[in-house]
């Protein structure tokens, strides 16, 4: 397995390296993530300081690279599906919450901060 990706890697970095010198200095931009404009493309679109212009309808609302979710935000996602949510801990990559099922039973709740996948304990 190991061996047919070393090959097909080897064979992917020679058809690059012997492009034409033409399609080598061609001014292609790859993104990863929101792309960002130095101009307004169109109506809709945000201006966000140090990143450029980005269209707020399809992306939604940018958090540059934070990466994480505020304990606010986390604590809105476990009130959805529990009651009497309380804060117990918002440090680190996991948030920890107690709340009360929909019966009335007592749990802890976890919060992934950078996805925010819950689970309970």
């Amino acid at each position: 397995m190991f061996k047919s990706l070393l090959v097909a890697g080897g064979i992917a970095f020679s058809a690059f390296a012997i492009a034409p010198e033409a399609e080598a200095r061609s001014n292609v931009t790859i993104y990863f993530g929101v792309p960002f404009y130095s101009y307004q493309v169109g109506p809709g679109w945000r201006y966000h300081d140090g990143y450029g212009w980005y269209d707020y309808r399809r992306y939604g609302e940018f958090r540059g690279h934070r990466n994480r979710l505020s304990c606010r935000e986390a604590r809105r996602l476990v009130d959805r599906r529990f009651d009497n949510v309380r804060v117990r801990e918002c440090n680190g990559r996991t948030y920890t919450f107690r709340a009360e099922t929909r019966n009335g039973k007592r749990v802890t709740v976890y919060v992934n901060s950078r996805n925010g996948a819950i689970w309970r304990g």
